[in-house]
């Protein structure tokens, strides 16, 4: 009986694996988690309000949007595709008791045009898609910031850059 559970969560476990694998192959993204030290920056930077609406795109774990929620009092939403992230950020949100919102979905298949913030840590190939999307969608004001990768079609009016005493990678900060 114990022997029989135990195969079927390892075959339950592999599935996830190898669906999180093809997820991953297919949108370009990976799951690669943020460190502390770069969180803090791009939330400490953003400057987020008690109530605005956060989404983060690809949220990963979803960290960001718990220490944003925890910190500021926002709103936030999350978006991610990858099985084994996506667990893991419902583990996170139930943990910490957030009332963040995670959604296993394409983000675009989904509109952006309440955001008052978006949080980004998406591969180039991923962001070159969504700039057109942002541009449509976001409205006037809304702030972008990225991890590491620079938005195509868009000018930073602040970076950050890479911080190797620090530990922190690159960030870039649009407002459309």
């Amino acid at each position: 009986m114990f022997i029989n559970a135990l195969l079927i969560l390892i075959l339950v476990f592999t599935l996830l694996l190898l669906c999180t694998a093809v997820v991953n192959m297919i949108s370009g993204s990976p799951f690669v988690p943020s460190n502390r030290r770069t969180l803090d920056l791009m939330l400490k930077e953003a400057h987020l309000k008690k109530g605005a609406l956060v989404y983060d795109l690809g949220c990963g774990d979803g960290r960001l949007l718990i220490r944003a929620e925890k910190k500021c009092g926002i709103k936030g939403i999350g978006y991610e595709n990858a099985p084994i992230a996506f667990l893991l950020a419902l583990l996170n949100k139930f943990f910490h008791r957030s009332h963040v919102s995670l959604r296993f979905k394409n983000f675009f298949k989904s509109s952006l045009k309440d955001a008052n913030f978006i949080f980004l840590y998406l591969g180039p190939e991923v962001q070159v898609k969504l700039a057109p999307k942002l541009k449509k969608e976001c409205r006037r004001g809304t702030l972008i910031i990225s991890n590491t990768f620079h938005l195509p079609g868009f000018k930073p009016f602040k970076t950050f850059p890479k911080n190797k005493k620090n530990k922190t990678k690159t960030v870039y900060i649009y407002k459309i």
